[in-house]
C-alpha cells in the first residue's frame, strides 16, 4: 500500500486496484424491513460473519437487525427470538433498549468481560451525541448511562479495539471551518477519537478556537445547544489542495487490516456549486481509498475513485457509502456498500428539510457487495518493457516463500534472494529462478525445481523480482 518495504524500484509504479461490483447481496424480504433499512457494519464472531443493519419499526422505535453468513456472499436472517414484531419473535431483530440512533458501529471487544463482549457505538441528536451499548451476545444491548461525546456526529462511525496501542479508536464526523463550501460554513472531515475506556466521556479540547455556533435544527426537542466538531478533536482525513474546492470527505469506513496496516474507504462528496431544482446541501458521492501505518497519519495517494458511480441503468448512480468491515474468503475479500439513484440533497429544499427516503418494497436492495482480490488493494506494477523491485531486508520465517502476483499471459517474472549487502545468495539467483507466469494469490517461488528455502530461514534477506507487465501485490515470508 506504500513504498515502506521497498528498497529499489525501477520502471515499477504503485497502482490502486478497484474491486469488482457484484450487485445486491441482501434485499428487502420481510414486513419489518419495509419502513426503512440502513446497512451498518460487518464483523466476525465464532467462525461466522454478522451483518448488522438498522430497522425503523415506526417513527418512535428503532432496532437493529442481523444477517449471518459463512462466506460473505450468501446471507440469511436467523430467528433470534429477541424482539417482538406484530405479536411474534420469529425474526432477526436485535434489541437496543429503545435507543434512537442515526447510525451504529458494532464490534467485538477482545479485552472486555464476557458480559460486555460486544460494543456498539452510536450517535444521534435525540441521544444527545455519541453513546455506547454493550452486549454479551450481540443480540441484546444495554445502553451505558454516560455519553462519550455531546456533539452532532451525523454519519457512520468506524469503531474498534486496536491491540497495537491497547486502546479503542473511533473515526467520526468533523468539520473544517477554515475551508467553507458555500453555502456551508465548512468542509466535512474525519476526526479520530482514542480512549482506553469506552464507558467514560472522551476528553477533547474544550477551549478549541472557532467553535461552531449551536445547532438550530429540530428546535424544541431539547438539544438545541449541541454543536458540530471543528477543532475540538484532531482531523486525520481531510480535503486538501488536490481536491476540488467543492468537495469534502464523508465518513471513513476504516478498518485495522493488519497490525500496522489501516485502510479507509471514505466517500468524496462533490457538492453541486448550483442548486438543481432548488435542492440544498446537494451533490454526488463516490468511494476513495486511504491507508495508514498507525491509524493517525493517513495517505490518499490515489485520488481516482476506488468505486465509481454506476451507469444510468445501475443501482448507485449518484451516491455511495462504504460499510465498516470486510469478509475474506479464499482468493477474494468481500466489501459492502450502500447508495442509490438519489443525490445527497434531493428533496431537501431548505437547510432543515428532512429528506424522505420513501417506503421500501419487497425486493429493494439493502446492501451491495464488492469483490476485491486478497491483499489486492494496491500493487507494484512493472512496465511492459520490464522492471525490477527489491525489498528492504526482512526475516525469512518459513520453508517456502510465496507471492501474490499476476503476470497474466502477457507478462513474466523471475525472483532472486539477496543477502543484506545486495548480493545474490547461491542457488537462489535470477539465473536459478523458475519461470513465474500466471495469476495466483499464493504462488510458491522455486529455484531449479525446488521451493525449499529453509537454508535461509531465520536470516535477514532481500527479495528481488524482475518482471514485465506484472502486478505484484504482496510477499509472504
Amino acid at each position: 500500500m506504500d513504498m515502506r518495504d521497498v528498497e529499489r524500484a525501477e520502471n515499477v509504479t504503485l497502482t490502486m486496484n478497484p474491486p469488482v461490483k457484484r450487485g445486491p447481496c441482501m434485499r428487502v424480504e420481510t414486513a419489518w424491513e419495509l419502513r426503512g433499512c440502513r446497512p451498518l457494519c460487518v464483523l466476525q464472531y465464532q467462525g461466522q460473519y454478522r451483518f448488522y443493519y438498522k430497522i425503523t419499526l415506526d417513527e418512535n422505535r428503532t432496532v437493529l437487525a442481523m444477517a449471518v453468513s459463512s462466506d460473505g456472499t450468501d446471507w440469511h436472517r436467523p430467528d433470534l427470538g429477541v424482539v417482538e414484531f406484530e405479536g411474534s419473535k420469529r425474526n432477526n431483530l436485535v434489541d437496543i433498549e429503545s435507543c434512537m440512533p442515526n447510525e451504529v458501529c458494532v464490534f467485538v471487544d477482545p479485552v472486555a468481560p464476557d458480559s460486555q463482549r460486544f460494543k456498539a457505538v452510536g450517535h444521534s441528536q435525540a441521544e444527545r451525541g455519541m453513546f455506547v451499548l454493550t452486549s454479551p451476545d450481540g443480540l441484546r444491548f444495554e445502553r451505558c448511562a454516560t455519553n462519550l461525546l455531546g456533539f452532532i456526529l451525523d454519519n457512520h462511525n468506524s469503531s474498534f479495539y486496536d491491540p497495537r496501542i491497547g486502546k479503542y479508536v473511533i473515526y467520526s464526523r468533523g468539520w473544517d471551518r477554515d475551508r467553507p463550501i458555500p453555502p456551508l460554513a465548512g468542509s466535512r472531515t474525519v476526526v479520530r477519537i482514542e480512549t482506553d475506556d469506552l464507558l467514560k466521556p472522551v476528553l477533547y479540547d474544550r477551549d478549541a478556537p472557532d467553535q461552531w455556533p449551536v445547532s438550530k435544527k429540530w428546535e424544541g426537542l431539547g438539544h438545541e445547544e449541541m454543536r458540530r466538531v471543528n477543532k475540538e478533536l484532531p482531523s486525520v482525513i481531510s480535503p486538501d489542495e488536490d481536491d476540488p474546492p467543492e468537495a469534502d470527505i464523508y465518513q471513513a469506513a476504516a478498518v485495522q487490516y493488519l497490525p500496522d496496516a489501516y485502510l479507509a474507504f471514505p466517500s468524496l462528496y462533490y457538492h453541486h456549486p448550483w442548486a438543481p431544482e432548488g435542492f440544498v446541501n446537494d451533490g454526488y458521492l463516490d468511494l476513495q481509498f486511504a491507508s495508514s501505518r498507525d491509524g493517525i497519519e493517513w495517505r490518499r495517494d490515489f485520488r481516482n475513485p476506488y468505486v465509481r458511480l454506476d451507469l444510468p441503468d445501475g443501482y448507485c448512480t449518484k451516491m455511495m457509502h462504504m460499510m465498516v468491515g470486510m469478509v475474506p474468503n479464499g482468493h477474494h475479500i468481500s466489501q459492502y456498500y450502500t447508495g442509490g439513484r438519489r443525490s445527497h440533497g434531493e428533496g431537501r429544499i431548505t437547510a432543515d428539510t428532512k429528506v424522505e427516503h420513501g417506503p421500501r418494497q419487497i425486493g429493494d436492495p439493502i446492501v451491495y457487495r464488492l469483490e476485491q482480490r486478497m491483499d489486492g488493494f494496491v500493487s507494484a506494477d512493472s512496465a511492459y518493457t520490464g522492471g525490477v523491485l527489491t525489498t528492504r531486508p526482512f526475516a525469512a520465517q518459513s520453508d517456502t516463500l510465496k507471492l501474490n502476483i499476476d503476470t497474466s499471459a502477457s507478462g513474466v517474472a523471475h525472483a532472486a534472494l539477496l543477502d543484506e549487502g545486495g548480493s545474490e545468495i547461491e542457488g537462489f539467483g535470477l539465473a536459478d529462478s523458475d519461470r513465474i507466469q500466471g495469476n495466483d494469490t499464493q504462488w510458491t517461488l522455486s529455484w531449479r525445481g525446488s521451493s525449499d528455502v529453509s537454508a535461509v530461514k531465520g536470516r535477514r534477506i532481500k527479495l528481488m523480482v524482475r518482471s514485465r507487465a506484472t502486478k505484484l501485490f504482496a510477499a509472504y515470508p
